[in-house]
């Protein structure tokens, strides 16, 4: 019985010592969280929403900046500064950065020699304006509460590790990650914009690009909104809007990788290798702007970056040369590779004739198509065909080759031989919905090819006999089509 009780309070002594030991391990775990916790929140320089940012004053010994939010636009605009245009992208990181900022080590309160030392006594200043987030929905930005956090950037240490920091409300002076604090360290370079085109708002109204000597195109735009080759080509060929567009994207987007010298004139363009360039780039906008840019020669396949002049400014940009695959552009890529190809909705009839060869045989005829494209109503030669299908999918594939009947290449250097009306082989006549007529017609040339004429005018364009007899081509869907509207007519 005596040794069960010994038992008994050995076993309640050892509970008492476990909740003991728990107790103080959980006490002392508890303290070392709140110590921990208390020497973060003091080594927290920064803590803000980055997207409640709505203005940032920014000061360096060089230049000082106020950079507001434009909601209309969703970007950064400079409101007081040397610049107009900068490098939004460089503020959102300013933002990003500086918005959750913790320091290595607290340095302390340092005398003004050391401060002056580490850069601190006239540092680079990043003031950011928060908006209360209670009143970041309001339509005037005047309405908008807002609070003030700034951060100060000294030095970088021997070791370049760090950064000396400081905060308003602070007198301590703290260390700061350098692969963090580096973006903070604001300077001209990171500032400036990147883009060529500074306003990406304002349309272009003239591009022109050369290879050496060789113009590979001069575009101009025209009051009616179209763009016209002035060089190399006067030919009634239409250009290719699409790929004028794509290309007035890729100038837009067209971002400067680094800056090099500044201030090269023409006595110096020798030096620099741009006395003779590779290409040669010009640009105007409807804002007036224009710019010229010399770029050096080199080969897509192993250069990696390409020195760029630009001739108002007399500075030097470094691009990605993988960014620049439009100077190696030819004049055709900008060039429709048909000779006239009309919507189908804006043609009221196409009138097609041919007198020649056809699979060995000849082929002769005369047809026209009357087009109520709204009303999906047709008829040929006075046949009405609406209700027939096959015979409307006949005419579809036809007006479809007839539309995109394609050239095989230009030839600038071409003597016209003079239009012979008696001598054409194929002539096809649109008549538009707003009256207007355009013809396309060839003229046999030697070796089964044609000359090709546009509304008259003679296009520098050759076409092959395959282009109109090939497996699935013009003439076999003419047949094809004849074929069918017999049927109907029947």
């Amino acid at each position: 019985m005596k040794r069960q009780l010994i038992l008994g309070l050995i076993l309640v002594l050892m509970i008492f010592i476990t909740i003991g030991a728990y107790f103080f391990i959980d006490s002392y775990q508890t303290k070392q969280t709140e110590e921990a916790a208390k020497e973060a929140a003091a080594l927290q320089i920064s803590n803000f929403s980055f997207g409640n940012v709505v203005k940032l004053d920014i000061h360096t010994p060089d230049l000082d900046y106020t950079i507001e939010a434009d909601d209309e636009s969703n970007s950064w605009v400079v409101t007081e500064g040397e610049q107009s245009y900068i490098n939004t992208y460089y503020i959102n990181t300013l933002c990003s950065y500086g918005c959750s900022l913790t320091a290595t080590e607290d340095l302390g309160i340092l005398d003004s020699s050391t401060l002056e030392n580490y850069g601190l006594s006239d540092p680079i200043s990043i003031m950011y304006y928060i908006a209360d987030s209670t009143s970041t929905d309001s339509d005037d930005s005047s309405d908008v509460n807002t609070n003030t956090v700034t951060i100060y950037v000294g030095n970088q240490t021997s070791t370049s590790e760090y950064f000396y920091m400081m905060c308003d409300g602070s007198d301590h002076v703290y260390l700061v990650d350098a692969s963090i604090a580096g973006y903070l360290a604001v300077n001209e370079t990171q500032l400036r914009n990147r883009y060529v085109v500074e306003d990406s708002t304002s349309d272009f109204c003239r591009l022109s690009l050369q290879a050496g000597d060789e113009v590979i195109y001069d575009l101009e735009l025209t009051d009616e909104g179209e763009w016209d080759m002035l060089v190399p080509y006067d030919i009634p060929i239409l250009l290719d809007s699409s790929k004028i567009s794509s290309l007035t994207i890729s100038l837009q987007e067209m971002e400067i990788d680094d800056f090099g010298e500044s201030d090269i004139t023409e006595s110096d363009y020798a030096e620099y290798g741009f006395d003779n360039p590779g290409y040669t780039l010009y640009f105007e906008q409807k804002n007036g702007n224009s710019v010229t840019l010399l770029f050096e020669d080199y080969d897509s396949l192993v250069t990696s970056y390409i020195n760029c002049l630009h001739m108002e400014t007399g500075e030097i940009y470094i691009f990605d040369s993988s960014y620049l695959s439009f100077l190696q552009a030819e004049t055709s890529d900008y060039m429709l590779e048909t000779l006239y190809k009309p919507s189908e909705d804006t043609v009221a009839s196409m009138t097609v004739s041919y007198s020649g060869s056809y699979n060995d045989k000849t082929l002769d005829f005369e047809t026209t198509i009357d087009i109520d494209y709204e009303n999906s109503t047709y008829s040929c030669n006075g046949i009405d065909f609406s209700d027939s299908e096959d015979t409307v999918d006949a005419y579809s594939e036809f007006f479809e080759k007839a539309a995109n009947l394609s050239y095989e290449e230009i030839q600038s250097d071409a003597k016209d031989p003079g239009y012979d009306a008696d001598a054409v082989a194929l002539s096809i006549t649109y008549v538009l919905t707003d009256d207007s007529t355009h013809t396309v017609e060839l003229i046999p040339y030697e070796d089964n090819n044609y000359w090709a004429y546009i509304d008259g005018e003679f296009s520098y364009t050759l076409v092959r006999q395959k282009t109109l007899s090939g497996n699935g081509r013009l003439l076999e869907c003419y047949v094809t089509f004849e074929e069918a509207l017999e049927s109907v007519g029947a």
